[in-house]
């Protein structure tokens, strides 16, 4: 049975330090040119950052489902991860 992982980012950029009224630089994921700066001083469109974190975050939730190591609802009975062997 296949899963459906939504992530959605949304940050908060309404501080001074993510604009910049003087200077409009490519942003460093679309390389279109932005006032707007990420948390580390970098040209960055707020919806750019947010895909970012997006992907990264699906990815990692992705790698979860994928980890046989992680147990799923199906696995897990009364409480108890249940074995390959049958309840024991």
């Amino acid at each position: 049975m296949a899963g459906l992982l939504v992530v959605r980012v949304h940050l908060d950029w309404t501080g001074p330090g993510h604009y910049d009224r003087d200077r409009s630089l490519p942003c460093r994921v679309c390389t279109t040119n932005t006032k707007m700066r990420d948390g580390k001083g970098a040209a960055c469109h707020q919806s750019c950052a947010e895909d970012e974190i997006a992907r990264e975050l699906l990815g990692t939730g992705q790698a979860l489902i994928a980890d046989e190591r992680v147990p799923t609802p199906a696995t897990v009975a009364g409480g108890r991860l249940a074995t390959a062997g049958g309840p024991q």
